[in-house]
């Protein structure tokens, strides 16, 4: 699965098999089975549910059987961008260790790399929406599991400031909603980081900005379904369009919306 902000790869290794070499990317290597030992200038581990990642120019070397792989590549150029918006991180971003901070944020990833192996398989990618999301998912995912080689910074704002900025926001996913905008983009268009815009909607709304993307959303997909043909609109389609990767998520969120299932709405 290849997209110009990122790329997914799934390898299923029977036997054995040996590598090395480097990485103009950031890879991000998630073992969902068997053995799987690797060394990066030095640093050794084992893979197996154990996400590690290998940075751009480092020294890689692995041993594999029977294994069960899912790959994240990542450009250096996007990582120091999501990062700049998501915590006001200047300049590029340097890793600290391959290693995940932790054991929950290793399971997080490895979930993440699974969602993204689902889409690869399920052809969901191709919905534009669909994947700026998942680019998104994955590349915080990145930032936030493994250790930087220093502490985001984060700019404070008055109670006023951030009224004006939720203004900003919102009038951007209003306006925006039908294009494959992010919570990065959203934050750009408000001048803040993505902290400080899920401060804003939970101030104003309840909730976080990328929620309130999903309701607005969820609500241009119920005006297609009262101006579709029952005969021949395909759901999963319909949603898919729409962002909604999972058709029966999209289902419950659209009963606990409105009251009805997407298919009553679409039958009136």
């Amino acid at each position: 699965m290849i997209d110009p902000s990122f790329s997914v790869a799934r390898y299923a290794i029977g036997g054995e098999w040996e590598t090395s070499g480097d990485f103009d990317d950031v890879v991000i290597v998630n073992v969902k089975s068997d053995v799987y030992r690797w060394e990066i200038d030095g640093e050794r581990g084992f893979g197996s549910r154990a996400p590690f990642l290998i940075r751009p120019g480092h020294d890689f070397t692995c041993y594999a059987r029977d294994s069960d792989v899912v790959n994240i590549f990542l450009s250096p150029d996007v990582l120091r961008d999501v990062a700049a918006t998501a915590f006001g991180h200047e300049g590029p971003v340097v890793f600290g260790s391959a290693e995940t901070i932790d054991p929950r944020r290793a399971e997080y990833m490895m979930t993440a790399a699974t969602v993204a192996s689902e889409y690869m398989e399920s052809g969901t990618f191709r919905h534009p929406l669909v994947r700026a999301s998942l680019f998104h998912t994955l590349a915080m995912a990145a930032l936030q599991c493994f250790p930087l080689s220093a502490d985001p910074a984060e700019r404070p704002l008055s109670a006023a400031a951030l009224q004006e900025k939720h203004r900003l926001a919102v009038r951007f996913i209003d306006d925006h909603a039908s294009l494959p905008i992010t919570v990065g983009d959203i934050a750009n268009a408000a001048g803040i980081t993505i902290t400080q815009l899920n401060a804003a909607f939970r101030a104003h709304h309840g909730t976080t900005a990328r929620s309130y993307l999903w309701t607005v959303r969820l609500s241009a997909a119920r005006t297609d379904l009262l101006v579709s043909d029952p005969t021949s609109t395909d759901l999963a389609e319909l949603a898919g369009r729409w962002g909604f990767a999972d058709l029966d998520r999209f289902t419950r969120g659209y009963r606990a919306q409105y009251g009805e299932g997407p298919e009553a709405t679409l039958g009136r």
